[in-house]
C-alpha cells in the first residue's frame, strides 16, 4: 500500500477515527488472542479488549483461547495491518498497547468482540474506542456468542472460590462496606474480596457518588489478584462496574439464576 493509499484509507475509515500518526506494520507471528509480534521485534498487546488465556506450564487453556488465537491469525492474514498506538503506550510488561485494523478497514479488536472471543475493558487513559468496542461486545453478549454462552465465563459470587482464582474474571456481589483513603475508594463485597478505585479516576469518570453503592448489588470485570485470603480487583472506569438493576444489564445475574448460583448472561449497552 502506498503512502497516499494509506492516507486515503485512514481518512475514509470514520468508524474508529484513527489518529494521523497511525502506521502500516508487518506482523511476524501471533502469540495469543490479544498479543502479537511485529517484524521489528516489537510486541503488541491489543488495547481495549481481553481474550481467553492460553495455558502456561501445568495450567490448561481457558475455553476458547485457541479459537481466539486462530481468529487473530485469520484477521492478520498475510501480516500487514494498520496500527494506532494507545494514549498510554506501554503496559507493565513493556508491550506496546495499540489499536489494530486490517488493510480493508476492519477493526481487529471489534471483530474479536463481535465473535464473542474477547470482552471489552476500560483502562484509563486508553479509552479512545470504548463506545465502539462496547457496542461490538453487546452484539455478541445478546446472542450469547463465544464466551458469553459458556458457564465458565459467567460472573461468580464474590465469596466463591472461583471468584478468587486470579486473573481476568467477572464477579458479582453486594457492597457491604465502603472505605475512603487519600488515594482510594475501597468497596468490600465479600469477607475477603474488595474492589479498589483510585479517587482521581472516580472523580474524572464516575457520575455518581461512591456512597450510593452502599448495599448495592454490583458486578465487576477486571484482573483479580490474591494475597493470602484476600482478593482484590482494581478498576478505573465505570464501564468495569455494573450496578445491577440500574445500569443496562450485562454481567449481573437475574434473580432466579442468582438464587441457584448460576448467574445469567444478559445484554449490555455501551457506556463510557
Amino acid at each position: 500500500m502506498t503512502q497516499l493509499a494509506l492516507c486515503l484509507f485512514l481518512a475514509c475509515w470514520s468508524s474508529l477515527s484513527l489518529s494521523a500518526d497511525s502506521r502500516q506494520v508487518q506482523v511476524r507471528y501471533v502469540i495469543d488472542g490479544d498479543t502479537l509480534v511485529l517484524d521489528s521485534g516489537e510486541t503488541i498487546r491489543l488495547a481495549g479488549i481481553n481474550t481467553p488465556e492460553l495455558g502456561h506450564g501445568d495450567q490448561p487453556d481457558q475455553p476458547l483461547a485457541a479459537e481466539a488465537t486462530t481468529a487473530l491469525r485469520a484477521l492478520v492474514g498475510e501480516g500487514t495491518v494498520v496500527l494506532e498506538e494507545a494514549t498510554e503506550r506501554e503496559d507493565r510488561h513493556g508491550r506496546t498497547l495499540a489499536y489494530l485494523a486490517t488493510i480493508d478497514g476492519r477493526s481487529i479488536q471489534a471483530q474479536l468482540l463481535r465473535e464473542g472471543l474477547a470482552s471489552a475493558v476500560a483502562v484509563s487513559p486508553n479509552l479512545r474506542h470504548l463506545r465502539y468496542y462496547a457496542e461490538a461486545e453487546s452484539n455478541a453478549l445478546t446472542q450469547k456468542r463465544g464466551i458469553w454462552g459458556l458457564p465458565y465465563y459467567r460472573a461468580r459470587a464474590a465469596g466463591s472460590k472461583a471468584a478468587s482464582r486470579g486473573g481476568y474474571t467477572f464477579v458479582f456481589g453486594e457492597v457491604q462496606r465502603i472505605e475512603i483513603s487519600d488515594r482510594w475508594f475501597v468497596f468490600t463485597v465479600a469477607k475477603h474480596f474488595v474492589i479498589l478505585v483510585p479517587r482521581a479516576d472516580w472523580t474524572r469518570y464516575f457520575d455518581y457518588p461512591p456512597c450510593s453503592l452502599d448495599r448495592a448489588q454490583i458486578a465487576v470485570r477486571g484482573w483479580v489478584s490474591t494475597r493470602g485470603k484476600r482478593s482484590r480487583v482494581v478498576i478505573k472506569h465505570p464501564f468495569m462496574l455494573e450496578r445491577c438493576g440500574r445500569d443496562p444489564a450485562g454481567l449481573c445475574p437475574d434473580r432466579t439464576t442468582a438464587r441457584r448460583g448460576l448467574p445469567a448472561v444478559q445484554a449490555t449497552v455501551p457506556s463510557g
